[in-house]
């Protein structure tokens, strides 16, 4: 009977689609007919959106999408790396709205990280297409992150519905995805572990043949407007005001890349994090983010393996090995309070610290209760100055967003999302 059923949709939207030549309105109506027979459990639709394609119309979604009611001012938007969506959470009330970023049923997406340009209602998002079993293989878990073999996505969202309207391919293991200031390009890092220990396994190769690209693309059009291979496994990423450097921490071989945007190739020079790096591919310091501080004069990398803070100024362009700061736990993504003040998510031991970088010093340190918060990833500063942190939770149920007291730490208000939660950005950004 199933197989009788779904001929017959066929055959509907077949004779449906036959009259496409005389009247173009009726090939938009034929793909929304054709979607909405799939969704059914249509089987042979020769309209359905290819799961890995772009689409040029953006009156047709790839994904439905759901209405999202709360006002996009006091919005925030998570992505859930292990649940395929993106949770839209309320900041001023108790409201939490979670949507599928599911463009292929079969396949595990891994949204990781977003940018939000209000203005023109989009939201990017990168998808990570992770291996589902690193994980289970390593005992880390984090092990799935960095270590895919299939192309990455970026997908434009519509603000108001989170449906994907486009998408366009990355390279494998996409990491952070920001945009410019002035909302016309969007960045994408890739945190490409893989590639790394591939090119080490086979041994007497050049480290340059492990690095990973920088991408840019076109915010407006969604075209690749270039790339460039800047170093190994390049995650976190920030750019200065004027749109014209990127800074991007290195974690696979323990640089700080500054990267001119406004070269034909996107000029780069890699900068060290100390005079005793990892070898490539196996750090030492392993920086996970890098942040530029509200005055510019200071870029932060956060560290994983060196479980510190490094700072970098850019006036004399050098790191201050005086103004390092160890914190005993893998520093992630941090978010300046002030020019002077950064709070700092922490790992392996969890937690949350609050740093003065102009003495250098850890002013104040609280852990959480495993269900209030668990390894916590990245902490974003709003701008009515309320900060925010994403917590993974332990991989299998879901994380948690919290609202921090800039100065005590102390917890405000919680929101519980859906499963390992990763990135934030707000509705106003």
């Amino acid at each position: 009977m199933k197989a009788i059923a779904n001929g017959s949709r066929k055959a509907v939207i077949g004779r449906f689609c036959t009259l496409q030549n005389a009247f173009v309105s009726v090939v938009v109506a034929c793909l929304q007919v054709a979607v909405a027979f799939h969704a059914a459990g249509c089987v042979g639709c020769s309209k359905k959106p290819s799961p890995h394609s772009s689409n040029p119309d953006t009156r047709v979604s790839i994904t439905p999408g759901m209405r999202v009611t709360l006002p996009t001012a006091r919005a925030a938007y998570v992505t859930n790396n292990g649940s395929d969506s993106v949770s839209v959470i309320d900041r001023d009330g108790d409201a939490v709205v979670s949507v599928p970023v599911d463009l292929d049923p079969e396949a595990h997406e891994a949204p990781h990280h977003l940018a939000i340009d209000a203005a023109s209602r989009h939201v990017f998002v990168a998808l990570a297409f992770p291996a589902r079993d690193a994980k289970r293989r390593s005992g880390d878990p984090h092990a799935s992150h960095g270590n895919g073999s299939a192309l990455g996505k970026l997908v434009r969202l519509d603000l108001d519905t989170l449906a994907a309207r486009e998408v366009r391919d990355v390279d494998e293991n996409p990491g952070d995805v920001i945009l410019t200031h002035d909302k016309q390009r969007v960045l994408v890092t890739h945190f490409d572990i893989k590639r790394a220990m591939d090119v080490a396994a086979r041994g007497l190769a050049s480290p340059s043949t492990m690095f990973a690209h920088l991408a840019v693309f076109d915010a407006n059009t969604m075209r690749k407007l270039g790339s460039r291979p800047i170093c190994v496994a390049p995650h976190g990423v920030t750019v200065t005001a004027d749109d014209r450097i990127a800074y991007v921490a290195c974690y696979g071989s323990d640089e700080l890349a500054v990267v001119d945007l406004q070269s034909d190739g996107f000029a780069t020079s890699r900068i060290p994090l100390g005079p005793t790096q990892g070898v490539p591919g196996v750090p030492r310091f392993g920086p996970y983010s890098a942040t530029l501080s509200p005055d510019e004069r200071v870029v932060l990398l956060a560290d994983l393996e060196g479980q510190d803070l490094r700072v970098f100024d850019r006036e004399s362009k050098r790191f201050i090995p005086e103004k390092a700061i160890s914190l005993s736990a893998k520093a992630f993504m941090p978010a300046f309070v002030d020019n002077e003040t950064i709070l700092v998510p922490m790992q392996a031991p969890d937690g949350v610290a609050r740093v003065n970088l102009r003495i250098a010093k850890i002013e104040r340190r609280v852990s959480f209760p495993a269900e209030q918060c668990t390894l916590p990833h990245a902490i974003r500063v709003s701008k009515d100055e309320r900060a925010y942190v994403v917590c993974e939770g332990d991989h299998r149920n879901p994380g948690t967003v919290l609202q921090l007291d800039t100065n005590t730490l102390r917890i405000l208000a919680s929101w519980r999302v859906q499963v390992y939660p990763d990135g934030i950005a707000f509705g106003d950004d």
